[in-house]
């Protein structure tokens, strides 16, 4: 198991969690995505990608290759409004970067 596949993701209709190694646990409800970013950091030696998914109090940053990522991806591709060529894009990016993919809509 990679380090990435640590963090594991429980997605159901109301909220997003991801359990972390350490034992700690962030949620964010579905109801409360305000926005969705693709962050890409320049580690070595492989830029590492992130998911983070914003709230109106918090944020819940998930790697990449969290177990269960695939299934997240998926609901996020049925957001209303959700820029699946950026997101694919930011898959593939080697330098650091942000990329924006879905803001609520209000």
């Amino acid at each position: 198991m990679t380090d990435e596949e640590q963090y594991i993701l429980e997605i159901n209709d109301d909220e997003i969690r991801c359990h972390r190694p350490d034992g700690t646990m962030d949620s964010l409800s579905w109801k409360n995505l305000q926005r969705v970013e693709i962050v890409v950091t320049e580690d070595t030696p492989l830029p590492a990608t992130f998911i983070a998914l914003h709230g109106p109090n918090s944020t819940v940053v998930i790697p990449e290759g969290a177990t269960n990522a695939d299934d997240l991806g998926e609901r996020l591709f049925t957001l209303e409004g959700f820029d699946a060529d950026t997101f694919v894009e930011s898959m593939s990016a080697q330098t650091a970067d942000t990329f924006l993919c879905w803001t609520l809509q209000e």
